[in-house]
């Protein structure tokens, strides 16, 4: 079996070279006619083949133009047509008749049997030395189902699904700290892509249904057919008008794809890292609290040492007994220790509290509690003396005699403006006598048997507060001149009194890097620390003792036997409160120039510089006592610092306050940092989403309407298709001229082409393939296939007269070319 090879690429031919060869063999076949229905036996399948550039010479040797041809085994004509030999010395064969030779821009009638076709040949071998097998079989696996109308629709879903992947990725990383930020960025940036890329594939599949619609719709110049085919990868085609006239889906559809690339650039700038406070509940080291009832069992004798360091109490000590320092209880009526003031840690806290104006913190305490570069905060509830104060009386008319009645030591008159005075402090009424008796070294009694009264604590002295307040406090200065209009209205006198409360506390702690702040969110006054009421301060010794107070009821005093547990907690309060009030008491005259007598002057109580008591003095005295009680939480030695989260365990001082080696009860809280944290503007990311999903939609939309007008028949911009496009043998008809590199000359590119039916009406007995357009007649031909009068019909490009002249042909005189509107779902082959 001889074997030839036959190359077929662009040529210039003409017409009646191809026409001789079909004059010679009547049965040849064009290879780029359409494929007619089959009746009986296939023919022969075709050889192997493989494209390959050739170059062609001249009649005169000259080079003619380079091209794609087809380098197969068969015969070739004179005029270097390909015409393919049947190596069984069957007709001709016309590769366009198998499955796999029709161009999907083709109609035909029926579909033949793929799998019968094939099976003759199973077991044939077409070479020349061995058995007959077969040269073309059908593929193993196909990627037709790609190329189908659901993969626009699955393109869609596609990028809804990633642009809600890249929200919900977003979401689980808002307020995170800022770790990984390059891999996460990335991520988001790879959801960012596949959404643009899904949504692209959508539009781009549109876009090419389109594009063919748009061309069988349109009589356009090939520059223009130019334009539409690349402007997806040319901006060039943008700048021509006609596709702006005639094409405005095209370009819609290719602006969207031009402007997709702005999606992976807005949607991933929605995730930013900003300085922000990250918040999480855990629990804290070496969190204290007061827990004021071991005072109960405190005493001086005993060192009560903890880690190695004594324990402290807030009062000082006498005793009945000489050198009873070996002796301990039970106490009797001859041996008991008594009351004797403030202990010096106290006084020393009392006094650092006054001078600083804040609760003094205990050191290194947000780094022990909170961890290094944590702040934290939290709450702590317990119970420790507090004052409960009443405004009585104020301004110039308030009830003198009234105030008298209730005890009040002063009056509305002893203040400015009309008396002399800006600040009255009377606290100490009703003190704890010292000593309470003569005594010997450590306040051993010298006279036996001793006062039944010996060391009572009888009453808590009341504070009675007076102070005048500015009515023009925006003045530079306040009026100091008795004589002057002004000062007459320039002052309000305010009166008012507080007593000690046994108090329960709830207050947040704050700790911000080395600063740490309170705030006392609640507060509920229990019972007061002794239930008594002043009667009378006696000038004479009434009961054997220094003390001249006298209360009601006596049978309330606290008597430091036999419940001595009793009289120390009682002590520690009133420890407390005398440490505050020594702060508190005094005067201060103001005229003719201030003149005070007072410690307040040393407290954030008493402006510096107009010497005058703050406007909201009440509410600024209490807050004074507050912030001494919770400043005994500096000084861990103290009996009553507790742990917080065991309030029954006294701290004491650890042996080691970092966190890492801390073995202190943990304390809920919450841990605060300044760090970066990622911060997600959902916003952002969906306005860009939502304009590229919707404009997906809508060219989606677009897309479907021209699958229904393509008979919902899928269509490519392939190089393949646009050669079956381009086979017409009238463009060999144009003005070509010879170009070593296939550059197309200008009056072809502003050559009017159309794309539909075309009818060759020189192919005489070309069968006709059933495009089911036309109700016209047909012709039986040679291979059962109908005809078209004397030529082969088939889609492609050709001038406009020649379409016009198949639609004559096919459809009639009376058929208009199809107009319908790029929205319509009116298939075209039935137009």
């Amino acid at each position: 079996m001889a074997s030839h090879t036959l190359q077929y690429g662009q040529q210039q031919s003409t017409n009646a070279d191809y026409h001789g060869l079909q004059q010679q063999d009547p049965t040849l076949s064009d290879p780029i006619a359409p494929t007619p229905g089959m009746t009986s036996s296939p023919a022969s399948p075709p050889l192997p083949r493989r494209v390959t550039f050739f170059q062609r010479t001249g009649r005169n040797g000259s080079l003619a133009g380079i091209g794609l041809g087809i380098n197969q085994q068969g015969g070739t004509t004179d005029s270097g047509r390909v015409r393919q030999a049947s190596p069984f010395g069957s007709p001709p064969y016309d590769e366009t008749k198998t499955p796999h030779g029709l161009h999907q821009n083709e109609y035909y009638a029926g579909t033949p049997d793929t799998a019968g076709f094939y099976s003759q040949y199973q077991n044939r071998d077409l070479s020349p030395d061995g058995p007959e097998k077969p040269l073309l079989r059908p593929p193993r696996w196909s990627w037709s189902w790609l190329n189908a109308p659901w993969v626009m629709y699955a393109a869609l879903f596609l990028g809804i699904v990633f642009a809600g992947s890249h929200h919900a990725f977003y979401v689980s990383l808002n307020g995170k700290p800022a770790d990984d930020q390059l891999k996460m960025m990335r991520f988001g940036g790879f959801l960012s892509y596949a959404s643009k890329a899904s949504l692209f594939a959508a539009v781009f599949f549109a876009y090419r249904q389109q594009v063919w619609v748009t061309v069988r719709r349109r009589h356009l110049r090939l520059k223009t057919v130019d334009g539409i085919f690349a402007i997806s990868q040319d901006l060039t085609g943008l700048f021509n008008t006609e596709i702006w006239r005639k094409s405005k889906v095209v370009i819609f559809l290719a602006v969207i794809m031009w402007l997709f690339p702005l999606v992976v650039i807005l949607t991933p700038s929605s995730l930013t890292v900003e300085l922000r406070e990250e918040a999480k509940q855990a629990e804290c080291s070496t969190v204290r609290t007061l827990n004021f009832d071991t005072e109960r069992k405190k005493n001086w004798r005993l060192a009560d040492r903890l880690y190695g360091y004594p324990g402290f109490s807030l009062s000082l000590w006498n005793c009945t007994l000489t050198n009873s320092s070996e002796v301990f209880e039970p106490y009797n009526q001859t041996f008991y220790d008594y009351w004797d003031g403030i202990s010096q840690p106290a006084d020393l806290v009392t006094k650092q509290t006054a001078y600083s104006g804040n609760v003094v913190p205990r050191e290194n305490v947000a780094l022990d509690t909170c961890g290094r570069g944590w702040n934290c905060s939290y709450v702590i509830t317990f119970e420790a003396p507090g004052y409960k104060c009443d405004e009585l009386g104020r301004g110039l008319n308030m009830d003198n005699k009234a105030l008298r009645d209730r005890g009040a030591p002063f009056d509305s008159s002893d203040l400015i403006p009309k008396g002399d005075y800006a600040y009255i402090a009377d606290v100490m009424a009703g003190e704890y006598a010292r000593p309470q008796v003569d005594t010997l070294e450590g306040g051993v009694p010298v006279k036996k048997p001793f006062p039944r009264h010996l060391g009572a604590l009888r009453t808590e002295p009341v504070l009675w507060i007076g102070h005048s307040v500015r009515t023009r406090p925006n003045d530079a200065l306040p009026p100091s001149k008795k004589d002057n209009v002004d000062f007459q209205s320039g002052y309000e006198p305010v009166i008012f009194r507080c007593e000690h409360y046994v108090t329960r506390y709830t207050v947040q702690f704050n700790h911000t890097f080395s600063s740490q702040s309170t705030k006392v969110i609640q507060k509920q006054h229990l019972k007061p620390i002794i239930d008594t009421k002043l009667e009378t301060v006696n000038s004479t010794l009434a009961d054997g003792t220094n003390d001249t107070t006298t209360a009601q009821p006596k049978n309330n005093y606290i008597l430091p036997y036999p419940d001595y547990e009793l009289y120390r907690l009682s002590a520690a309060y009133h420890s407390l409160g005398l440490g505050f009030r020594q702060f508190l008491k005094g005067k201060i005259h103001y005229i003719p120039f201030p003149n005070p007598t007072t410690d307040a002057t040393q407290t954030r109580l008493i402006d510096k510089a107009t010497f005058l008591a703050v406007p909201n003095l009440m509410d600024a005295v209490q807050e004074f006592y507050e912030n001494i009680t919770l400043s005994l939480l500096s000084n861990p030695q103290f009996m009553i610092v507790s742990w917080a989260a065991e309030p029954q365990t006294r701290s004491g001082v650890t042996a080691s306050e970092s966190p890492e080696d801390d073995t202190s009860p943990k304390y809920p809280c919450v841990k605060t940092r300044i760090a970066n944290s990622y911060l997600y503007v959902q916003r952002d990311l969906w306005i860009a989403y939502s304009i590229a999903i919707l404009a997906t939609i809508i060219c989606v939309g677009l897309g479907t309407a021209a699958l229904a007008q393509n008979n919902y028949h899928v269509r490519d911009v392939k190089v393949s298709s646009v050669i079956a496009a381009t086979r017409a043998p009238c463009l060999e008809e144009l003005p070509w001229k010879t170009s070593k590199w296939g550059e197309v000359p200008w009056e072809i590119k502003e050559t009017r082409l159309g794309y539909g039916v075309i009818s060759d009406r020189e192919s005489v007995g070309t069968p006709r393939i059933g495009i089911g357009l036309s109700n016209r007649p047909t012709t039986a031909s040679s291979t059962g296939a109908s005809t078209v009068g004397n030529g082969r019909v088939y889609y492609g490009f050709a001038p406009p007269e020649v379409l016009e002249r198949t639609r004559r042909e096919t459809f009639g005189p009376e058929r208009g070319r199809p107009k319908s509107s790029p929205f319509s779902f009116k298939i075209w082959e039935h137009s």
